[in-house]
């Protein structure tokens, strides 16, 4: 038995580094998720606006994937992942003088832009370093030790806003930022290492179709691929209006305060971080199908409560539920696109793939922003939530169960 774990835990030494890495990096991003919303709604006092800006800064992202993408097979993981964290940390101090919401739309695009440039590189040297038959439990250690980070970045940007303002928290990305690049050039960026390796990718010339020449391209790599999208763009869409309007939803409509709400979102997030683990082992061991489906339906019930949600602790008890469907459904998601995709096309078609979270991002805050609006409602956001997930489950039922139909003999071949 000690010989096995021993064995397990050497299998798992590369995806702990990036692990530990990229925790310090969510540190940073989940302190810029907490505090832009609230700092933009103070200054223009409008779910609309916070919407519109939150929806830019994944508007950019949504862009660059596939570009990032290939920039990942052809030129190495780490050197990319490394540089966008420091470029990232200076954004910080940037945001940190800025008043103007004009500005802050601009920095909201670039900032959008660059982190991509850190997320696809780590999610690609993630796959690169799964053990083949433990890909969903690496998802899940990967995921759950992450986590942490957004666990506590809500509850210390709640912290500091309380106690000194929502801006000081800009700061505090970038401490954490230029942290994980200082940390990442040391752990990573050594001879004889594998961790910056690059991929014989397809040839791309740069051109103002490239990102829908290599999404055709992502859609006809198997016939899981759109399924998949679909489902990536679904779960993200909670995702977005989670961060964006969980602490608004709570401070406007139950009085709460923004450090009572980063506690609130902070267990939000250890709730989703404590099931990763078992998630992605119960995965591999009964199959990726039974869990997906099951997140879905809890969060289709738990938005529904949140909206109907006339006290606060009916509020924060459907929250709770809710916040572990991404546990519930990523790392899934992420097993089996890396089951379908080309070794030598992780970078290109994860780049691909991720534009539907940030699809998920762009439509969710702007969607829900202006139904809030429109509706005189902090709470309508969460409508929006329960239609999508009840159309994933929908899906999910039509891809998974059918008793005699092709996609069942998909599956099967598959091994999903």
């Amino acid at each position: 038995m000690a010989i096995r774990t021993f064995g397990k835990f050497s299998a798992m030494s590369g995806i702990l580094k990036i692990t530990i890495i990229t925790l310090i990096a969510i540190f940073g991003f989940g302190i810029y998720e907490f505090t832009l919303p609230i700092f933009i709604e103070g200054q223009s006092n409008s779910f609309s606006i916070v919407g519109i800006i939150v929806s830019l800064v994944f508007a950019a992202s949504m862009l660059m994937e596939v570009p990032v993408g290939l920039a990942v097979d052809k030129y190495g993981r780490t050197k990319i992942m490394l540089a966008a964290a420091t470029i990232i940390g200076i954004l910080g101090i940037v945001y940190f003088f800025i008043n103007s919401l004009i500005i802050f739309a601009f920095l909201s695009l670039v900032f959008g832009a660059v982190s991509v440039a850190f997320w696809v590189p780590s999610a690609v040297l993630v796959r690169d370093l799964s053990p083949l038959k433990m890909r969903s439990l690496a998802e899940g250690i990967y995921m759950g030790i992450t986590q942490i980070g957004w666990v506590a970045a809500p509850i210390i940007a709640g912290i500091i806003t309380t106690s000194f303002s929502d801006k000081h928290n800009f700061l505090l990305v970038s401490v954490f930022l230029f942290a994980a690049a200082g940390l990442g050039f040391l752990a990573l960026m050594r001879r004889k290492t594998n961790y910056s390796k690059k991929a014989v990718s397809h040839s791309h010339k740069a051109r103002l179709t490239l990102l829908a020449t290599v999404f055709k391209e992502y859609l006809k790599i198997h016939k899981y691929a759109p399924f998949l999208y679909a489902l990536g763009f679904a779960v993200n869409i909670w995702v977005a209006i989670e961060w964006a309007f969980v602490p608004l939803s709570g401070i406007e409509r139950f009085g709460f305060s923004a450090e009572t709400m980063g506690l609130v979102l902070g267990a939000m997030m250890g709730v989703e971080g404590a099931l990763y683990y078992s998630s992605g082992y119960i995965m591999d061991k009964i199959g990726k199908r039974y869990i997906i489906t099951a997140g879905f339906l809890l969060l289709f019930s738990s938005a529904y409560f949140m909206f109907l949600s006339n006290s606060p602790s009916m509020f924060i008890l459907a929250t709770l539920f809710a916040a572990a469907v991404p546990a519930w459904v990523l790392p899934g998601i992420e097993a089996m696109l890396t089951d379908i995709l080309p070794a030598n096309l992780y970078g290109e078609m994860s780049g691909a793939f991720y534009t539907s979270q940030d699809f998920g991002f762009v439509i969710g805050p702007l969607a829900a922003g202006i139904i809030a609006t429109q509706l005189n409602n902090p709470l309508a956001p969460f409508l929006l939530v329960a239609i999508t997930a009840a159309f994933a489950t929908v899906l999910c039922g039509y891809v998974f169960w059918p008793a005699k139909s092709a996609r069942v003999k998909l599956f099967k071949a598959a091994k999903m």
